[in-house]
């Protein structure tokens, strides 16, 4: 999570009410942390917008470029021009643009700003030079967007994009949505109820990194496992807090399980 700020009101949550408060975390120290990690698969960069700060990514980008993860950005779509796209295509990379509506009228309520047309003309451009597997739409299911949810479903059908729906959840954003009542998440197929454990890391903008984004929600898990400013990542990992954290998770089961980076399915 490269800042907390962002250039659309989204009325899903308040980040973009709040600025980053500490010195930027350099590129090199999420390069190294990241390298350090020998079985890490999958880097995901988000916000916020990550794409405020588009120099960072790139050179998060080159750093490991020459390894096999493949690096998700998560994006509102208002930055992702055609040089951007032009700049991360020859990299390992999969981007998804938060798309919750086709309606210009539902969508100033959604976004709190008049971007559609410079979102939709970045994503058309952005499907004419990515692959399928390198692009993807993501929409977020709550009482407000649901009845919108089959023509986003159409339209990406129509680029030939993937389109996936993410439940939304208040804990944490500070939203007007509204959750759907009665959602149901289906956990790992062992008595683990949290598949993040040992599996998840989040690092944010300050240097602080934490077992999963939520971390804090478990009770005596507040604290962040560590700060990369400080310490190295395999230090970080090795701690006892570290392992008291991970085991906590294993056995939690808070509201996030909605979400889809705690299961395996």
């Amino acid at each position: 999570m490269n800042t907390i700020e962002c250039n659309q009101k989204c009325t899903k949550c308040s980040h973009w009410k709040y600025k980053d408060q500490a010195p930027r975390l350099s590129p090199k120290k999420v390069v190294d942390a990241i390298l350090s990690i020998p079985s890490a698969q999958e880097l995901c960069i988000v916000g916020g917008e990550p794409l405020l700060f588009k120099e960072e990514v790139y050179s998060i980008l080159e750093g490991i470029s020459h390894t096999k993860i493949r690096t998700i950005i998560i994006t509102n779509g208002v930055p992702m021009d055609e040089e951007f796209i032009a700049r991360v295509s020859k990299f390992n990379i999969h981007i998804v643009v938060s798309i919750d509506t086709m309606d210009r009228e539902f969508w100033r309520f959604v976004r709190g700003t008049n971007s559609y047309d410079k979102v939709f003309k970045n994503l058309e451009h952005a499907s004419s030079v990515l692959t399928p597997a390198e692009l993807s739409i993501q929409s977020v299911l709550s009482a407000e967007t649901q009845p919108h949810m089959e023509e986003v479903a159409q339209y990406a059908k129509s680029k030939n994009i993937y389109h996936s729906i993410q439940d939304y959840i208040a804990e944490g954003f500070e939203g007007s949505w509204t959750v759907l009542p009665n959602k149901v998440a289906f956990g790992p197929r062992t008595e683990q109820q949290c598949y993040a454990a040992d599996r998840n890391l989040s690092i944010v903008q300050n240097g602080n990194v934490y077992t999963c984004f939520q971390q804090n929600w478990i009770d005596g898990c507040k604290e962040p496992i560590g700060n990369l400013n400080s310490l190295s990542m395999p230090e970080i990992l090795a701690s006892y807090y570290t392992a008291l954290v991970s085991q906590k998770m294993r056995s939690c089961n808070l509201p996030c399980k909605v979400l889809k980076c705690n299961t395996q399915n």
